[in-house]
């Protein structure tokens, strides 16, 4: 399982401790920081031999690998499965975990299964687009699988997630059922980009008082320490 704490780019963000077996929804109301940010999980994480599964739904594996080599990585490694193109939300729980209903449903129309139970960290960018146009009761299963996988299987789960995307009242389920919510918010005044990040919820932690502002560099998110907004 992947020390969060441990990694710079979350240590950073001022946290005393992140934990471990988690599902984590990653939020950003316009713009691709939440991404870059991905791209630095992966970095650290690939420095400590974890496992990671990279799903994404809007770049194609090929994409997804040239961006990771902007940050010098070889992404060639067994420690880093990608798959890219994902737009299936049922299929996202059979990559997850091999649920015997869901193994019957597939192996009627052959599709392959996949298991990824032995991984430390999977992200899925972006959670949000696959539950477009899907009821909320599929939304609040695929979360509560998520949880449960989690727990079962030590691994932590990043979730990207475009506010606004969903109606307000699945955007509120999703939050109260995440263990942790990071915030990159961007805000335009007199010509000048402003971005921060805001951590409301953690769990394990007390909610920070403060958003941090940060700033996207060749290396990726870089928090500003030297200045802190309420």
């Amino acid at each position: 399982m992947i020390a969060l704490r441990d990694s710079m780019v979350l240590t950073n963000f001022g946290l005393s401790d992140v934990p471990q077996a988690v599902v984590l929804l990653v939020e950003e109301d316009i713009g691709d920081a939440k991404t870059v940010f991905f791209h630095n999980v992966v970095a650290e994480a690939l420095k400590t031999d974890k496992k990671i599964y990279f799903i994404s739904t809007k770049n194609s594996t090929e994409d997804v690998r040239n961006q990771l080599n902007l940050f010098g990585l070889e992404v060639d490694l067994d420690n880093l499965t990608i798959m890219g193109n994902f737009t299936d939300p049922l299929t996202l729980l059979d990559i997850c975990y091999k649920r015997k209903n869901l193994c019957d449903l597939f192996n009627k129309v052959n599709i392959p299964l996949h298991n990824i139970s032995e991984v430390d960290v999977c992200i899925i960018d972006s959670f949000s687009s696959l539950f477009l146009h899907e009821d909320l009761q599929n939304l609040t299963e695929a979360l509560q699988s998520l949880v449960s996988i989690s727990r079962e299987t030590n691994t932590t789960f990043l979730l990207a997630a475009d506010m606004g995307i969903l109606s307000e009242r699945s955007e509120r389920i999703t939050r109260s059922m995440v263990d942790g919510i990071i915030q990159f918010r961007t805000e335009y005044l007199s010509g000048k980009i402003s971005r921060y990040i805001n951590i409301p919820k953690m769990k394990g932690s007390l909610p920070m008082n403060k958003m941090m502002a940060y700033n996207i560099t060749n290396q990726g998110i870089m928090v500003d320490t030297r200045e802190r907004v309420g």
